[in-house]
């Protein structure tokens, strides 16, 4: 007997690849995905009901909206009245549950506190899909609850159905919640091979999510053989879209090798002294992304060992996309500019095949970067990879520049690595080896400043008031969270190196940067010092998230136990699970990709200002046709987002006046001709264009419907105070 065949209905929710694969790691089963609003089927049932004939169950999933909206529910809303030859046994998961519940009689009502990554036991039924699990803890993710008529809460009552709802039996129930009263968690059509959860199993805190999955098969297998349903023959496999970039016809890769002397630092050296003198040496700016240090120690050697100053000149290669026009630029090494309009798909694709044609071999393996693509993709490009309408802007939105030249400083063995990919340049290796070798310590100097003044800057009242605009979207179940952020506008005529330096000393974080880039009638200076890691991935292709959801601010009696109980709390795990599980949908979106983990859930960090709640999400690109897919179908950021991503962006859009946040929630990294690449999230960062005198710092935090609308607007202080406070500010009468 062949493998079943699930047919996955996917409503625009950020969770929907976590479910597919739960389905596919539980079960003997292939699942194939559509949208709940496919055109071949939304306004032709005949061709909907024909396309079922090669299923033998059908998932509905989450999504936001209101399951009373068709455009919300879409294909899911067919399911409950197919004929009954045609009748499919169908699983609905939240969103999905709700419809099935509102076909059959129930009421769907807003909760008077929604429950938005909140983990929650739930009593149940201890038969049907229950059978097999006892205790059960799972994620709930829902701002509306389906009421199926008058139950009394004594337990040899509230398995039977009630009489207005005669066709519905209920499986579980939420009975601990004071604010909402019982909340019905699982249905059953007592006829029909119908099921609904309003949980979430594939969450990475709910308990027995395989168990569920696999009764529930059971129960739809002894349905169809009951019924005398054949398992469909000759199928024909289609999954999951996969990014394959654009069509490219490029020659083969040439390996190159990398030339490189390791030198030992002195004792007191330093990154400052380190780039001055490459600097003076280059007549250039290094691009510089920097781990923070404390007492010459990184920070956190799991992130911030390596410290990356990136040569680049005049015959670099440089490739620009800007959301305007969708204009793709590039100027290559030998000076010739092209430039066409192109999706931005297509610049992910570029950059990926020019970074294999210069694939290196025999570098020094513990560096992570020989040299390669270093650049940004700002919010609005990751917009564009969702389709999610961003404000159009003639700036660059993705700015690479390929680095020949390099020196990496390894701050745990204080060694720097003089590296170059081109060509016969041993010569420069060997001259810069040298000027290293004789590099004195700092000399100290304090940098000098000039006071800035404030242009512009979100008021309290409006920033709370942003707030409570959100969490009514929130109780709409639009969104289960949302990334509300605004930007501080500050003119400052100080040196950008002296004001990184300030960022350097008065925040160090494992994710510094100093870029200043230009060409083409554009330039941006970029200072900043970054505490998240956005996305790795080794040579090897273990890639990793590392989202940071949670913050508290150091203070003199803020002490790391009182730091892990505030963050320890409902509110703060609710919102770091939200974007775990938004992160573990969009690495399962890759195609080959295996063995997606969490090694680290929301666990305490310390940095020098604050304590903050980190995850890690891994996963094995080794298979993947294109590793960079990892990349582009995770922007933008979820943790900059909120979830689900897509209508959360939609949503954000309209709150934030169509304003473009720029760099501000987009990323900062490297594409590593050895295979690797690091990015970090673009926020406590500053970044100014050549042609204005404005420096723009963004700041925010994630909204849930447990925010107070004052403590999110003071945590937003405390975020944009971190690097608006190197600029000695003063408010512009």
């Amino acid at each position: 007997m062949p493998q079943g065949r699930i047919l996955y209905l996917d409503a625009y929710d950020s969770f929907s690849n976590n479910i597919v694969s739960l389905l596919e790691e539980s079960l003997p089963v292939t699942v194939e995905v559509i949208r709940i609003d496919d055109p071949r089927f939304v306004f032709n049932d005949d061709a909907f009901v024909n396309f079922l004939n090669k299923f033998d169950a059908v998932v509905a999933g989450p999504g936001p909206g209101h399951p009373e909206n068709v455009d919300d529910v879409g294909l899911i809303g067919k399911l409950w009245t197919l004929p009954e030859a045609q009748i499919l046994p169908v699983l609905g998961i939240c969103l999905g549950f709700q419809s099935l519940a509102l076909a059959f009689g129930a009421k769907i009502r807003r909760l008077n506190v929604p429950r938005h990554g909140l983990i929650k036991a739930i009593t149940h039924c201890k038969r049907d899909i229950f059978a097999p699990i006892h205790e059960l803890r799972v994620t709930q993710y829902h701002s509306l609850q389906a009421l199926l008529g008058l139950h009394n809460a004594a337990e040899r009552v509230i398995w039977d159905s009630a009489t207005s709802c005669p066709d519905l039996a209920p499986l579980a129930w939420d009975l601990s919640d004071a604010s909402n009263g019982s909340i019905l968690m699982a249905v059953r059509h007592v006829d029909l091979p119908f099921w609904g959860v309003q949980f979430h199993p594939e969450s990475i805190c709910s308990a027995s999510g395989s168990s569920i999955v696999e009764a529930w098969w059971r129960e739809t297998s002894s349905w169809l053989t009951s019924n005398k349903r054949e398992l469909p023959q000759n199928r024909q496999d289609s999954g999951r879209a996969s990014f394959d970039g654009p069509p490219t016809s490029v020659e083969p890769p040439i390996s190159c090798e990398v030339s490189y002397r390791a030198v030992k630092l002195p004792t007191n050296a330093d990154n400052k002294t380190l780039l001055e003198l490459i600097q003076e040496n280059e007549q250039c700016e290094p691009m510089l992304l920097e781990s923070g240090c404390r007492k010459g120690k990184p920070l956190n050697p799991e992130t911030g060992r390596f410290s990356i100053f990136a040569v680049h000149d005049s015959t670099s290669t440089h490739v620009r996309w800007s959301t305007r026009g969708q204009l793709l630029q590039t100027r290559t090494s030998d000076g010739i500019v092209t430039q066409r309009a192109a999706p931005v798909y297509e610049v992910y694709g570029l950059l990926e095949s020019m970074t294999a044609q210069r694939t290196a071999v025999k570098g020094y393996p513990e560096v992570p970067f020989w040299g390669g693509f270093i650049g940004f993709v700002s919010y609005e490009a990751g917009l564009k990879t969702i389709e999610v309408q961003a404000a159009n802007c003639s700036r660059p939105d993705i700015w690479f520049v390929f680095a020949e030249r390099s020196v990496v400083v390894d701050h745990l063995t204080q060694t720097a690595y003089v590296q170059s990919i081109r060509k016969g340049d041993d010569a420069w290796v060997l001259d810069i080896e040298q000027k290293l070798g004789n590099m004195s310590g700092p000399e100290g100097a304090a940098s000098s400043f000039s006071r800035g003044a404030v242009l512009s800057e979100p008021t309290q009242a409006e920033y709370c008031r942003k707030v409570r605009e959100c969490q009514e979207h929130l109780r709409e179940g639009l969104s289960y969270e949302l990334c509300l952020t605004d930007q501080t506008l500050i003119q400052n005529n100080s040196l950008p190196w002296s004001l990184y330096q300030d960022i350097r000393r008065t925040n160090p974080a494992p994710f510094g940067v100093y870029m200043h880039l230009s060409g083409n009638g554009h330039g941006i200076n970029i200072i900043g010092s970054s505490p998240e890691r956005f996305l790795s991935w080794s040579r090897e292709g273990i890639c990793q998230f590392r989202p940071i959801k949670g913050t508290v601010k150091k203070t003199p009696d803020m002490t790391r136990e009182k730091a892990e109980e505030l963050l320890n709390c409902e509110k703060e795990r609710a919102e770091n699970l939200m974007i775990v599980d938004l992160i573990r949908h969009d690495l399962h979106g890759v195609e080959g990709v295996k063995n997606v983990n969490v090694p680290k859930l929301m666990v305490v960090e310390e940095y020098e200002t604050v304590y903050q709640l980190v995850s890690v999400i891994e996963g094995n690109l080794g298979a993947s046709k294109s590793r960079i897919a990892a990349l582009s179908q995770a922007l933008p950021p979820g943790s900059m987002t909120g979830a689900p991503k897509k209508r959360s962006c939609e949503l954000l859009q309209e709150l934030e006046g169509h304003k473009p946040r720029g760099l501000y929630s987009g990323v900062i990294g490297y594409l590593d001709v050895g295979g690797g690449a690091d990015f970090s999230v673009v926020i406590r960062t500053a970044f100014k264009w050549d042609d204005e005198e404005v420096w723009r710092i963004g700041a925010g935090g994630a909204i849930t419907a447990l925010s107070e609308a004052e403590a999110e607007w003071q945590e937003m202080l405390a975020k944009k105070e971190r690097v608006l406070g190197v600029f000695a500010t003063s408010v512009e009468p």
